[in-house]
């Protein structure tokens, strides 16, 4: 039985719907249920060791993000992670941070905002390629709610929140490899560079490469034999 914590965990929220909503998307993108299984909301109530409500609540939040499929009095058929789900969510994210980083630079960033961003990448930078692939996802997480949060009270803000946690679940099991993590990290230095000059045409152009980037790579290195076969 994998219990599920109750423990707020920095910045997802804190509700025991969440928790399991992550722990079952986790253990879909992981295969560990494999696509196309039929799932019951007391099967994952027992497995995680929660009670039902909250699992059907997992369940309705999986089904908005394209993983699970509802079935009347049957319960939930699981779907599999395709490059069409993956382009759509890389799609959405670019439109997102295309806005937020419009809308960052009016509202501005403080000095330790700044000293943040850097020292977040600056992490990043100082990965090994022992480690990167445990640890490279959270911190670019961390580095772009960072770099959107001067408009966190913005709608925007929230779908991104949203779209993100989504997107590094899929990269934790299907990454890029060690030299986009480079990539992506002289990118954020130029994002930062654009940023302390208050040059928003450069920084919006930084943006939309960088996402674009990360859908090719993500599309290119990950789903390339599911490309050829289609």
């Amino acid at each position: 039985m994998i219990r599920v914590k109750k423990e707020v965990e920095a910045g997802f929220g804190a509700t025991i719907a969440n928790r399991v909503a992550d722990q079952l998307r986790d253990d879909i993108v992981s295969h560990r249920i494999k696509p196309g299984s039929r799932i019951t909301a007391k099967e994952i109530a027992d497995k995680y060791g929660v009670s039902s409500m909250p699992v059907r609540e997992a369940f309705s939040m999986l089904c908005g993000e394209n993983l699970l499929e509802m079935n009347p009095y049957r319960g939930a058929t699981v779907i599999a992670v395709t490059p069409e789900l993956v382009a759509q969510l890389n799609d959405l994210q670019y439109a997102l941070e295309s806005l937020l980083i419009e809308l960052s630079m009016k509202k501005g960033y403080s000095e330790e905002l700044l000293h943040q961003l850097e020292d977040v990448n600056a992490q990043m930078a100082a990965l090994t390629e022992k480690d990167w692939r445990e640890k490279r996802t959270p911190l670019n997480m961390k580095f772009h709610m960072l770099a959107y949060s001067p408009c966190a009270d913005h709608m925007a803000y929230q779908l991104f929140a949203r779209n993100i946690k989504q997107l590094a679940f899929i990269r934790k099991y299907h990454e890029v490899d060690y030299q986009r993590m480079s990539q992506s990290v002289w990118e954020h230095s130029q994002l930062i560079h654009a940023i302390r000059n208050n040059d928003v045409i450069s920084a919006v152009t930084i943006v939309k490469l960088h996402t674009l980037n990360s859908k090719q790579y993500a599309l290119t290195e990950n789903f390339e034999e599911e490309q050829k076969e289609n």
